[in-house]
């Protein structure tokens, strides 16, 4: 009776971190969306204030995104030519943006097309107008995996007590 209850345990157990490990993507949107928010504010600070090139200042974030275009740009790219060049690498499995939503690229799209193609006033309202979306994404990203959270490691756990259940 005693290895039983331990393997109804074990199995309860299992089946709730299964559920944690199947939220884990939502959490993995937030922190991309967040660093990359973050590296879009270096950026802004490098380009507009510092009077740093584009290039260098892409080079300068510690976002690997942001940093993965400013090497592509080395090679005589744009921004949006370069952004092109390193999306299908990006968004594969185990990517920097795998967890991005089709949404989310579309503002990061809108960003990096015309990031570089102006002066900068024009720049500094670019970079403002894709932090706020970026940081209403954030925000929305955030609610949906802490919703994500409890529904996986709940559905876990339920399964794990009814596995308990039939092994009992």
């Amino acid at each position: 009776m005693g290895t039983r209850v331990a393997l109804a345990l074990c199995v309860v157990a299992s089946c709730t971190l299964i559920g944690k490990s199947l939220a884990g993507k939502a959490r993995r949107r937030v922190t991309a969306l967040k660093q990359i928010a973050d590296g879009l504010r270096n950026l802004r600070v490098n380009v507009v204030t510092m009077f740093i090139p584009m290039r260098d200042s892409l080079l300068r974030t510690d976002c690997p995104l942001l940093n993965m275009i400013g090497e592509r740009m080395g090679e005589g790219m744009s921004a949006g030519e370069a952004w092109m060049a390193c999306k299908p690498a990006a968004r594969r499995n185990g990517g920097i943006c795998d967890a991005l939503t089709a949404a989310d690229f579309r503002i990061l799209d809108g960003v990096f097309v015309k990031l570089g193609q102006s002066e900068r006033e024009t720049q500094d309202n670019l970079l403002s107008e894709s932090l706020h979306e970026l940081e209403r994404s954030v925000d929305a990203a955030r609610a949906k995996a802490d919703e994500a959270d409890r529904l996986y490691v709940t559905l876990g756990l339920l399964v794990g007590l009814m596995l308990a259940l039939i092994v009992i």
